[in-house]
Protein backbone atom coordinates (compact mmCIF):
# COMPACT_ATOMS: atom_id res chain seq x y z
CA UNK A 1 0.00 0.00 0.00
CA UNK A 2 1.03 3.45 -0.90
CA UNK A 3 2.53 5.82 2.56
CA UNK A 4 -0.36 8.04 3.35
CA UNK A 5 2.27 11.24 3.96
CA UNK A 6 0.75 14.35 4.57
CA UNK A 7 -2.41 14.46 2.78
CA UNK A 8 -4.92 11.54 1.49
CA UNK A 9 -7.84 13.37 -1.04
CA UNK A 10 -10.89 12.82 -2.78
CA UNK A 11 -11.47 10.22 -4.99
CA UNK A 12 -14.99 12.02 -6.34
CA UNK A 13 -16.12 15.34 -5.86
CA UNK A 14 -18.74 15.72 -2.98
CA UNK A 15 -21.78 18.01 -4.76
CA UNK A 16 -20.65 22.02 -3.32
CA UNK A 17 -23.92 22.14 -1.35
CA UNK A 18 -22.65 19.65 1.32
CA UNK A 19 -22.00 20.94 4.63
CA UNK A 20 -18.49 20.89 5.05
CA UNK A 21 -17.53 18.91 8.97
CA UNK A 22 -13.93 18.94 10.22
CA UNK A 23 -12.39 16.07 12.30
CA UNK A 24 -9.24 17.36 14.55
CA UNK A 25 -7.88 14.15 15.38
CA UNK A 26 -7.43 10.92 13.39
CA UNK A 27 -7.57 8.30 16.18
CA UNK A 28 -10.05 6.06 16.50
CA UNK A 29 -12.65 8.13 17.57
CA UNK A 30 -11.72 10.42 14.71
CA UNK A 31 -11.90 8.05 12.54
CA UNK A 32 -15.19 6.57 13.39
CA UNK A 33 -16.85 10.48 13.20
CA UNK A 34 -15.39 10.71 9.57
CA UNK A 35 -16.59 7.93 8.47
CA UNK A 36 -20.03 8.31 9.98
CA UNK A 37 -20.31 12.00 8.93
CA UNK A 38 -18.63 11.33 5.62
CA UNK A 39 -21.64 8.65 5.29
CA UNK A 40 -24.20 11.23 6.48
CA UNK A 41 -23.15 13.26 3.41
CA UNK A 42 -21.20 15.85 4.44
CA UNK A 43 -17.78 17.07 2.88
CA UNK A 44 -15.38 15.45 5.76
CA UNK A 45 -11.56 16.95 6.17
CA UNK A 46 -9.49 15.26 8.83
CA UNK A 47 -6.53 16.91 10.53
CA UNK A 48 -3.98 14.94 12.65
CA UNK A 49 -0.87 16.51 13.80
CA UNK A 50 0.99 13.10 13.75
CA UNK A 51 2.59 11.46 10.96
CA UNK A 52 0.06 8.37 11.07
CA UNK A 53 -3.21 7.43 12.12
CA UNK A 54 -4.81 5.62 14.96
CA UNK A 55 -4.25 7.45 18.05
CA UNK A 56 -3.81 4.67 20.53
CA UNK A 57 -3.85 1.71 17.69
CA UNK A 58 -1.09 2.36 15.41
CA UNK A 59 1.42 0.30 13.92
CA UNK A 60 4.89 -0.07 12.24
CA UNK A 61 7.66 -1.63 10.65
CA UNK A 62 10.73 -3.24 11.85
CA UNK A 63 13.18 -5.61 9.98
CA UNK A 64 10.28 -6.39 7.59
CA UNK A 65 7.99 -7.51 10.23
CA UNK A 66 4.96 -5.95 11.74
CA UNK A 67 4.12 -4.95 15.19
CA UNK A 68 1.29 -3.52 16.94
CA UNK A 69 1.55 -0.43 19.29
CA UNK A 70 -0.12 -2.68 21.95
CA UNK A 71 -2.62 -5.30 21.60
CA UNK A 72 -6.13 -4.74 21.39
CA UNK A 73 -8.91 -7.09 21.77
CA UNK A 74 -12.97 -6.51 21.78
CA UNK A 75 -15.60 -8.91 22.85
CA UNK A 76 -18.89 -9.94 21.19
CA UNK A 77 -20.72 -7.06 22.76
CA UNK A 78 -19.03 -4.12 21.22
CA UNK A 79 -21.80 -3.96 19.14
CA UNK A 80 -20.19 -0.32 17.62
CA UNK A 81 -16.78 -1.19 16.89
CA UNK A 82 -18.10 -4.14 15.23
CA UNK A 83 -20.35 -2.22 13.01
CA UNK A 84 -17.47 -0.14 12.00
CA UNK A 85 -15.39 -2.86 10.78
CA UNK A 86 -17.96 -3.87 8.58
CA UNK A 87 -18.74 -0.32 7.35
CA UNK A 88 -15.04 -0.04 6.74
CA UNK A 89 -15.00 -3.90 5.23
CA UNK A 90 -12.40 -5.45 7.00
CA UNK A 91 -14.91 -7.91 8.98
CA UNK A 92 -13.17 -10.58 7.42
CA UNK A 93 -9.67 -9.48 8.75
CA UNK A 94 -10.50 -10.30 12.61
CA UNK A 95 -10.93 -13.09 14.32
CA UNK A 96 -13.96 -13.92 16.49
CA UNK A 97 -14.21 -16.48 19.31
CA UNK A 98 -17.18 -18.96 18.72
CA UNK A 99 -17.66 -19.20 22.51
CA UNK A 100 -15.53 -17.64 25.26
CA UNK A 101 -12.17 -19.17 26.31
CA UNK A 102 -9.24 -17.87 28.10
CA UNK A 103 -6.69 -20.25 29.11
CA UNK A 104 -4.95 -18.81 32.48
CA UNK A 105 -1.15 -20.39 32.71
CA UNK A 106 1.05 -20.04 35.92
CA UNK A 107 4.37 -21.30 36.07
CA UNK A 108 4.93 -25.23 37.03
CA UNK A 109 0.66 -25.78 37.00
CA UNK A 110 -1.46 -26.91 34.85
CA UNK A 111 -3.37 -23.89 32.72
CA UNK A 112 -7.08 -23.07 33.55
CA UNK A 113 -9.98 -21.77 31.70
CA UNK A 114 -12.11 -19.52 32.12
CA UNK A 115 -14.77 -20.24 29.45
CA UNK A 116 -18.48 -20.54 29.03
CA UNK A 117 -21.06 -23.48 28.13
CA UNK A 118 -24.12 -23.08 25.80
CA UNK A 119 -26.49 -21.89 28.88
CA UNK A 120 -28.89 -19.04 29.43
CA UNK A 121 -26.23 -16.17 31.09
CA UNK A 122 -24.92 -16.34 34.57
CA UNK A 123 -25.63 -20.15 34.22
CA UNK A 124 -23.11 -19.90 31.43
CA UNK A 125 -20.13 -19.53 33.36
CA UNK A 126 -20.85 -21.75 36.08
CA UNK A 127 -19.33 -24.41 35.66
CA UNK A 128 -16.14 -22.82 34.23
CA UNK A 129 -15.99 -20.97 37.90
CA UNK A 130 -16.13 -24.29 39.70
CA UNK A 131 -13.27 -25.60 38.00
CA UNK A 132 -11.34 -22.97 38.45
CA UNK A 133 -8.21 -24.27 39.94
CA UNK A 134 -6.50 -21.00 40.66
CA UNK A 135 -8.96 -20.18 43.28
CA UNK A 136 -9.69 -22.84 46.48
CA UNK A 137 -13.35 -24.52 46.32
CA UNK A 138 -14.40 -21.79 48.45
CA UNK A 139 -13.16 -18.87 46.80
CA UNK A 140 -14.74 -20.79 43.65
CA UNK A 141 -18.32 -20.41 45.20
CA UNK A 142 -18.03 -17.19 46.75
CA UNK A 143 -16.86 -16.04 43.56
CA UNK A 144 -20.33 -17.31 41.81
CA UNK A 145 -22.31 -15.37 44.77
CA UNK A 146 -20.37 -12.43 44.07
CA UNK A 147 -20.99 -12.55 40.49
CA UNK A 148 -24.74 -12.78 40.63
CA UNK A 149 -24.35 -9.38 43.26
CA UNK A 150 -22.64 -7.50 40.58
CA UNK A 151 -24.99 -8.46 38.24
CA UNK A 152 -27.61 -6.49 40.27
CA UNK A 153 -25.76 -3.05 40.47
CA UNK A 154 -26.36 -0.48 38.20
CA UNK A 155 -23.22 1.16 36.39
CA UNK A 156 -25.33 4.53 36.25
CA UNK A 157 -26.21 4.94 39.75
CA UNK A 158 -23.97 7.56 41.12
CA UNK A 159 -23.09 5.52 44.10
CA UNK A 160 -21.23 3.09 42.03
CA UNK A 161 -18.34 5.84 40.93
CA UNK A 162 -17.86 6.63 44.88
CA UNK A 163 -15.68 3.57 45.39
CA UNK A 164 -13.32 1.17 44.06
CA UNK A 165 -14.02 -1.99 42.33
CA UNK A 166 -11.63 -3.89 45.04
CA UNK A 167 -13.31 -2.08 48.34
CA UNK A 168 -16.65 -4.03 46.75
CA UNK A 169 -15.28 -6.91 46.17
CA UNK A 170 -13.59 -7.27 50.17
CA UNK A 171 -17.04 -5.60 51.45
CA UNK A 172 -18.31 -9.05 49.94
CA UNK A 173 -15.48 -10.97 51.36
CA UNK A 174 -13.52 -11.68 47.91
CA UNK A 175 -9.60 -12.24 49.59
CA UNK A 176 -6.49 -10.71 47.94
CA UNK A 177 -6.00 -14.32 46.08
CA UNK A 178 -9.61 -14.36 44.41
CA UNK A 179 -9.28 -10.42 42.97
CA UNK A 180 -5.60 -11.21 41.27
CA UNK A 181 -6.14 -14.50 40.37
CA UNK A 182 -9.92 -13.58 38.94
CA UNK A 183 -11.39 -10.08 39.13
CA UNK A 184 -8.34 -8.47 37.89
CA UNK A 185 -8.23 -10.62 35.28
CA UNK A 186 -10.92 -9.08 33.37
CA UNK A 187 -10.82 -5.45 35.38
CA UNK A 188 -7.00 -5.00 34.53
CA UNK A 189 -7.05 -5.57 30.74
CA UNK A 190 -10.35 -3.32 30.13
CA UNK A 191 -10.57 -0.80 32.55
CA UNK A 192 -6.77 -0.20 32.64
CA UNK A 193 -6.91 -0.63 36.47
CA UNK A 194 -6.44 -3.10 39.29
CA UNK A 195 -9.81 -3.37 41.35
CA UNK A 196 -8.15 -1.32 43.94
CA UNK A 197 -8.03 1.56 41.80
CA UNK A 198 -10.65 1.25 39.26
CA UNK A 199 -14.10 2.47 40.00
CA UNK A 200 -16.74 0.42 40.33
CA UNK A 201 -19.40 1.93 37.98
CA UNK A 202 -16.63 1.43 34.99
CA UNK A 203 -15.93 -2.68 36.51
CA UNK A 204 -20.30 -2.85 36.83
CA UNK A 205 -20.56 -2.01 33.05
CA UNK A 206 -17.82 -4.55 32.10
CA UNK A 207 -18.92 -7.43 34.05
CA UNK A 208 -22.50 -6.95 32.93
CA UNK A 209 -22.18 -6.13 29.54
CA UNK A 210 -19.25 -8.17 28.82
CA UNK A 211 -19.96 -11.46 31.29
CA UNK A 212 -23.02 -11.39 33.19
CA UNK A 213 -25.90 -9.78 31.41
CA UNK A 214 -25.69 -12.23 27.95
CA UNK A 215 -23.98 -15.37 27.46
CA UNK A 216 -22.25 -14.38 24.34
CA UNK A 217 -21.12 -11.11 25.35
CA UNK A 218 -17.66 -11.73 26.21
CA UNK A 219 -16.51 -13.79 23.24
CA UNK A 220 -13.52 -12.45 22.44
CA UNK A 221 -12.08 -11.03 19.09
CA UNK A 222 -8.68 -10.08 17.91
CA UNK A 223 -7.05 -8.40 14.38
CA UNK A 224 -5.48 -10.78 12.05
CA UNK A 225 -3.69 -7.93 10.41
CA UNK A 226 -1.63 -4.86 11.54
CA UNK A 227 -3.44 -2.50 13.49
CA UNK A 228 -2.82 0.48 10.74
CA UNK A 229 -4.42 -1.52 8.43
CA UNK A 230 -7.28 -2.65 10.15
CA UNK A 231 -8.18 0.89 11.47
CA UNK A 232 -6.18 3.35 9.36
CA UNK A 233 -6.05 2.59 6.08
CA UNK A 234 -9.83 1.19 6.18
CA UNK A 235 -11.09 4.08 7.44
CA UNK A 236 -9.16 6.93 5.06
CA UNK A 237 -10.35 4.64 2.21
CA UNK A 238 -14.37 5.01 2.95
CA UNK A 239 -13.79 8.72 3.84
CA UNK A 240 -11.74 9.31 0.55
CA UNK A 241 -14.16 7.28 -1.57
CA UNK A 242 -17.30 9.94 -0.04
CA UNK A 243 -15.18 12.76 -1.03
CA UNK A 244 -13.30 13.60 2.16
CA UNK A 245 -9.77 14.53 3.07
CA UNK A 246 -7.56 13.29 5.44
CA UNK A 247 -4.33 15.48 6.62
CA UNK A 248 -1.45 14.39 8.70
CA UNK A 249 1.41 15.94 9.99
CA UNK A 250 -1.40 19.35 10.08
CA UNK A 251 -1.44 21.29 13.63
CA UNK A 252 -4.21 22.73 14.67
CA UNK A 253 -3.54 25.63 16.43
CA UNK A 254 -7.01 26.52 17.65
CA UNK A 255 -10.86 26.03 17.99
CA UNK A 256 -12.74 28.53 18.38
CA UNK A 257 -16.72 30.31 17.73
CA UNK A 258 -18.57 29.86 14.34
CA UNK A 259 -16.98 26.95 14.90
CA UNK A 260 -14.06 27.87 13.56
CA UNK A 261 -10.57 26.41 13.14
CA UNK A 262 -7.18 27.66 13.00
CA UNK A 263 -5.00 25.41 10.86
CA UNK A 264 -1.37 25.90 10.49
CA UNK A 265 -2.03 29.81 11.01
CA UNK A 266 -5.02 29.56 8.32
CA UNK A 267 -8.36 30.34 9.87
CA UNK A 268 -11.35 27.85 8.60
CA UNK A 269 -14.94 27.87 9.04
CA UNK A 270 -16.53 25.20 8.18
CA UNK A 271 -20.20 24.14 9.62
CA UNK A 272 -19.20 22.16 12.50
CA UNK A 273 -16.32 20.67 14.06
CA UNK A 274 -15.52 17.74 15.57
CA UNK A 275 -12.64 18.05 18.49
CA UNK A 276 -11.07 14.21 18.93
CA UNK A 277 -7.99 14.78 20.54
CA UNK A 278 -7.02 12.92 24.18
CA UNK A 279 -8.79 14.73 27.01
CA UNK A 280 -5.62 16.29 28.44
CA UNK A 281 -4.92 18.36 25.08
CA UNK A 282 -8.78 20.02 24.68
CA UNK A 283 -8.15 22.70 27.17
CA UNK A 284 -5.50 24.00 25.09
CA UNK A 285 -6.88 24.39 22.23
CA UNK A 286 -10.53 25.74 23.25
CA UNK A 287 -11.79 29.09 24.94
CA UNK A 288 -12.51 28.66 28.41
CA UNK A 289 -16.10 26.82 29.77
CA UNK A 290 -16.67 25.57 25.84
CA UNK A 291 -16.37 21.66 27.48
CA UNK A 292 -18.26 20.58 30.62
CA UNK A 293 -15.47 20.41 33.41
CA UNK A 294 -13.22 21.50 31.01
CA UNK A 295 -10.37 22.87 33.36
CA UNK A 296 -11.06 19.74 35.58
CA UNK A 297 -10.15 17.15 32.44
CA UNK A 298 -7.14 16.86 33.64
CA UNK A 299 -8.48 15.46 36.91
CA UNK A 300 -9.38 11.98 34.64
CA UNK A 301 -5.74 11.41 34.93
CA UNK A 302 -3.90 8.75 33.09
CA UNK A 303 -2.89 5.27 33.24
CA UNK A 304 0.19 3.74 31.06
CA UNK A 305 0.29 0.28 29.03
CA UNK A 306 3.46 -1.34 28.23
CA UNK A 307 4.20 -3.85 25.33
CA UNK A 308 6.91 -6.26 24.61
CA UNK A 309 6.70 -7.80 21.45
CA UNK A 310 9.60 -11.08 21.37
CA UNK A 311 10.53 -12.89 18.20
CA UNK A 312 10.99 -16.48 18.95
CA UNK A 313 13.12 -18.53 16.18
CA UNK A 314 10.52 -21.40 16.92
CA UNK A 315 7.09 -21.81 18.52
CA UNK A 316 6.69 -21.52 22.23
CA UNK A 317 2.85 -21.16 22.81
CA UNK A 318 0.33 -23.02 20.80
CA UNK A 319 -2.72 -21.16 21.86
CA UNK A 320 -3.77 -17.47 20.63
CA UNK A 321 -3.65 -16.06 24.13
CA UNK A 322 -2.93 -16.43 27.47
CA UNK A 323 -3.43 -15.00 30.78
CA UNK A 324 -0.68 -14.97 33.22
CA UNK A 325 -1.11 -15.46 36.99
CA UNK A 326 1.60 -15.70 40.01
CA UNK A 327 3.99 -14.09 37.02
CA UNK A 328 5.34 -10.43 36.09
CA UNK A 329 3.43 -10.95 32.65
CA UNK A 330 -0.09 -10.06 32.60
CA UNK A 331 -2.01 -11.54 29.17
CA UNK A 332 0.48 -13.25 26.11
CA UNK A 333 -0.49 -13.21 22.53
CA UNK A 334 0.68 -15.00 19.66
CA UNK A 335 0.84 -12.56 17.00
CA UNK A 336 2.53 -13.95 14.23
CA UNK A 337 0.11 -13.74 11.57
CA UNK A 338 -0.34 -10.19 12.02
CA UNK A 339 3.35 -9.43 11.97
CA UNK A 340 4.27 -10.84 8.78
CA UNK A 341 1.48 -9.04 7.07
CA UNK A 342 3.43 -8.23 3.55
CA UNK A 343 6.20 -5.63 3.47
CA UNK A 344 5.06 -2.15 2.90
CA UNK A 345 1.56 -2.62 3.18
CA UNK A 346 0.65 -0.56 6.03
CA UNK A 347 -0.73 3.06 4.70
CA UNK A 348 -0.82 4.64 8.13
CA UNK A 349 2.37 3.07 9.95
CA UNK A 350 4.59 4.99 11.74
CA UNK A 351 8.67 4.87 12.64
CA UNK A 352 9.25 2.14 15.26
CA UNK A 353 10.15 3.27 18.87
CA UNK A 354 13.33 2.71 20.49
CA UNK A 355 13.76 -1.08 21.66
CA UNK A 356 16.27 -3.68 21.66
CA UNK A 357 18.36 -6.11 18.76
CA UNK A 358 19.17 -9.12 20.33
CA UNK A 359 20.21 -10.60 17.42
CA UNK A 360 19.67 -9.61 13.60
CA UNK A 361 16.39 -9.60 12.17
CA UNK A 362 15.75 -10.25 9.01
CA UNK A 363 14.29 -7.64 6.59
CA UNK A 364 13.71 -9.60 3.47
CA UNK A 365 12.57 -13.22 4.52
CA UNK A 366 11.63 -15.11 7.93
CA UNK A 367 11.94 -18.50 9.20
CA UNK A 368 8.72 -20.12 8.86
CA UNK A 369 9.34 -21.53 12.31
CA UNK A 370 9.38 -18.34 14.00
CA UNK A 371 6.75 -17.11 16.04
CA UNK A 372 5.86 -13.73 17.09
CA UNK A 373 5.05 -12.79 20.93
CA UNK A 374 3.28 -10.10 22.54
CA UNK A 375 3.43 -9.29 26.34
CA UNK A 376 0.88 -6.76 27.39
CA UNK A 377 1.20 -5.31 30.86
CA UNK A 378 -1.80 -2.77 31.66
CA UNK A 379 -2.05 -0.39 34.25
CA UNK A 380 2.07 -0.37 33.80
CA UNK A 381 2.75 1.95 36.31
CA UNK A 382 5.89 0.83 37.83
CA UNK A 383 7.53 -0.56 34.47
CA UNK A 384 7.15 2.44 32.33
CA UNK A 385 10.58 4.00 33.11
CA UNK A 386 12.27 0.91 32.88
CA UNK A 387 14.95 0.39 30.02
CA UNK A 388 13.86 -1.46 26.84
CA UNK A 389 16.40 -4.32 27.57
CA UNK A 390 15.41 -4.81 31.62
CA UNK A 391 11.75 -5.41 30.24
CA UNK A 392 12.58 -7.66 27.46
CA UNK A 393 14.68 -9.58 29.82
CA UNK A 394 12.18 -9.67 32.46
CA UNK A 395 9.51 -10.85 29.69
CA UNK A 396 11.93 -13.60 28.19
CA UNK A 397 12.73 -14.92 31.90
CA UNK A 398 8.57 -14.86 32.76
CA UNK A 399 7.76 -16.85 29.24
CA UNK A 400 9.97 -19.44 30.08
CA UNK A 401 8.35 -20.16 33.27
CA UNK A 402 5.13 -20.16 31.47
CA UNK A 403 5.73 -21.75 28.08
CA UNK A 404 8.65 -24.28 28.76
CA UNK A 405 9.57 -24.67 25.10
CA UNK A 406 10.89 -21.10 25.33
CA UNK A 407 13.83 -22.23 27.43
CA UNK A 408 14.98 -23.60 23.86
CA UNK A 409 13.86 -20.78 21.97
CA UNK A 410 15.83 -17.74 20.70
CA UNK A 411 15.11 -14.50 20.63
CA UNK A 412 15.94 -13.07 17.41
CA UNK A 413 14.28 -9.47 17.65
CA UNK A 414 12.31 -7.73 20.33
CA UNK A 415 10.61 -4.32 20.77
CA UNK A 416 9.46 -2.36 23.73
CA UNK A 417 6.50 0.49 22.82
CA UNK A 418 5.19 2.57 25.34
CA UNK A 419 2.03 4.15 26.03
CA UNK A 420 2.43 6.88 28.18
CA UNK A 421 -0.94 8.16 28.09
CA UNK A 422 -2.64 5.15 27.26
CA UNK A 423 -6.09 5.97 28.28
CA UNK A 424 -7.87 8.09 31.22
CA UNK A 425 -7.73 6.59 34.75
CA UNK A 426 -11.01 5.59 35.67
CA UNK A 427 -11.14 5.66 39.53
CA UNK A 428 -13.88 6.84 41.37
CA UNK A 429 -15.04 9.94 40.69
CA UNK A 430 -14.14 10.16 37.24
CA UNK A 431 -17.93 9.72 35.97
CA UNK A 432 -19.11 13.18 36.46
CA UNK A 433 -15.43 14.51 34.83
CA UNK A 434 -16.52 12.73 31.56
CA UNK A 435 -18.44 15.13 29.48
CA UNK A 436 -21.46 14.81 26.71
CA UNK A 437 -20.77 15.27 23.20
CA UNK A 438 -21.87 18.70 22.89
CA UNK A 439 -20.50 21.97 23.63
CA UNK A 440 -21.41 25.51 24.90
CA UNK A 441 -20.01 26.58 20.90
CA UNK A 442 -22.74 26.04 18.61
CA UNK A 443 -21.53 23.55 15.89
CA UNK A 444 -18.41 22.14 18.08
CA UNK A 445 -18.47 18.65 19.47
CA UNK A 446 -16.44 16.44 21.24
CA UNK A 447 -15.28 12.81 21.10
CA UNK A 448 -13.05 10.34 22.44
CA UNK A 449 -12.77 7.00 24.83
CA UNK A 450 -12.97 10.23 27.38
CA UNK A 451 -16.60 11.04 27.29
CA UNK A 452 -19.80 9.91 28.49
CA UNK A 453 -20.17 6.91 26.76
CA UNK A 454 -20.56 5.04 29.68
CA UNK A 455 -17.75 2.79 28.77
CA UNK A 456 -14.45 2.12 29.69
CA UNK A 457 -11.19 3.91 27.52
CA UNK A 458 -11.87 0.94 25.00
CA UNK A 459 -12.21 0.93 21.43
CA UNK A 460 -15.77 0.26 21.99
CA UNK A 461 -16.48 3.35 23.41
CA UNK A 462 -13.79 5.29 20.74
CA UNK A 463 -16.29 4.22 18.14
CA UNK A 464 -19.52 5.35 20.19
CA UNK A 465 -17.83 8.98 20.86
CA UNK A 466 -17.32 9.62 17.41
CA UNK A 467 -20.44 7.60 16.02
CA UNK A 468 -21.96 10.11 18.43
CA UNK A 469 -20.12 13.37 17.58
CA UNK A 470 -21.08 12.84 13.79
CA UNK A 471 -24.79 11.96 14.50
CA UNK A 472 -25.04 15.24 16.19
CA UNK A 473 -22.67 17.43 14.15
CA UNK A 474 -24.83 16.50 10.58
CA UNK A 475 -28.08 17.25 12.46
CA UNK A 476 -26.78 20.64 13.32
CA UNK A 477 -25.87 21.41 9.63
CA UNK A 478 -29.36 20.05 8.86
CA UNK A 479 -30.47 22.52 11.12
CA UNK A 480 -28.62 25.31 10.18
CA UNK A 481 -29.63 24.95 6.06
CA UNK A 482 -33.06 25.12 7.28
CA UNK A 483 -32.48 28.06 8.98
CA UNK A 484 -31.11 29.48 6.50
CA UNK A 485 -33.42 28.76 3.67
CA UNK A 486 -36.10 29.75 5.48
CA UNK A 487 -38.92 32.23 4.16
CA UNK A 488 -38.74 34.63 6.80
CA UNK A 489 -34.90 34.74 6.59
CA UNK A 490 -35.35 34.48 2.84
CA UNK A 491 -38.06 37.70 2.94
CA UNK A 492 -35.87 39.39 5.62
CA UNK A 493 -32.68 39.70 3.18
CA UNK A 494 -30.81 37.49 6.09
Amino acid sequence: MNPAGSEATATMNPPASSPHVVVVGAGLAGLAAGVAAADGGARVTVYERAPRLGGATWSFERNGRWFDNGQHVFMRCCTAYRRFLDRVGVADQVVQQRRLSVPVVRPGRRPARISRIAAPAPLHLALSLLRYRPLAAGKRLRAMGTALALRRLDPDHPDTDRITFGRWLRDRGESDRSIAGLWDLICLPTVNLRADDASLSLAVKVFRTGLLDDATGADLGWTRVPLAALHGDAAVRCITERGGTVRLHTHVDAVGPGPSVRVDGELIDPDAVILAVPHDAVDALLPPGTVAHQEGLVGLGVSPIVNVQLVFDRPIMDVPFAAALDSPVQFVFDRTEAAHWPAGSAASAGSPPHGKITAGGSSEAHPPGEQVVAVSQSAAFDEIGDRPAELIERCRAALVDLFPRAAEAEVVDAVVTREHRATFAGRPGTRRLRPAATTATDGLFVAGTWTDTGWPATMESAVRSGNEAARLALAHCRTAKARSSSPERERLGA
